[in-house]
């Protein structure tokens, strides 16, 4: 492809993006991500307040509110606003700006809270930082994979429900792992570095499966795969 025709794609692309973003971040639902911007910090607010009685309490409340927060980016996964978009694009394309305008405020809410658990706790009472921000990207990520493939045939906010529902199954098949080896382990646990290889292959898998489910054909049915067709009701 010659050089001034792949940047008049790319130019034409950035364009189509900034257009979209208004539109998409009208018709988003706000308010799971407002509700679950509040449960995370409550949910870290008992470490905060009683950081001397136990010394892993912020680490479960920022884990915690990283499952929520990936709650919450969930529901903001359906595309709602392909039938009426002034501004025509492919469907990745949509899925990807509705992925980053649902990520951004739940990553800042996440990092906010992540501060301030060190500011007041001490990073002692969390765990190391790029393990961590491992873990709560695949909390956040997990819900939001789930949605995006449910997001292929439902429409509705019922779409979205895939999200926390993966996120459920996952947390309840970490318990079986068994306490040596639980994902949700403290860090002083002996199998840290195994445990943090396993977050490491999950948020993998993850990313794999966004890649996949916000494409414009699914490759996992049939040779070719099924083309998305938008909702018309």
């Amino acid at each position: 492809m010659p050089v001034r025709t792949c940047r008049r794609r790319v130019r034409r692309r950035c364009h189509q993006v900034v257009a979209l973003v208004v539109p998409i971040a009208h018709a988003m639902p706000w308010l799971p991500i407002v509700g679950a911007s509040v449960l995370a910090s409550l949910a870290l607010l008992p470490a905060l307040l009683m950081r001397q009685s136990d010394p892993y309490a912020g680490l479960r409340g920022l884990r915690i509110a990283a499952v929520l927060l990936g709650t919450g980016a969930s529901f903001a996964i359906v595309d709602r606003v392909a039938p009426g978009l002034a501004v025509p694009a492919p469907r990745w394309v949509r899925q990807w700006v509705c992925l980053l305008l649902a990520l951004v405020p739940a990553a800042m809410v996440w990092l906010a809270l992540y501060v301030a658990a060190v500011a007041r706790i001490g990073r002692a009472g969390t765990a190391p930082a790029r393990d961590l921000f491992v873990e709560a990207a695949v909390c956040v990520l997990t819900g939001v994979a789930g949605a995006s493939v449910a997001a292929r045939r439902h429409h509705t906010a019922a779409g979205a429900l895939a999200g926390p529902l993966t996120q459920f199954m996952l947390v309840v098949a970490g318990a079986f792992v068994g306490t040596a080896y639980s994902p949700w382990a403290p860090p002083n646990s002996p199998h840290w570095s195994a445990i943090q290889r396993g977050w490491s292959i999950a948020l993998l898998l993850a990313i794999a499966v966004l890649l996949l489910a916000n494409r414009d054909t699914w490759p996992i049915l049939g040779r070719a795969g099924r083309r998305y067709r938008p909702h018309r009701g």
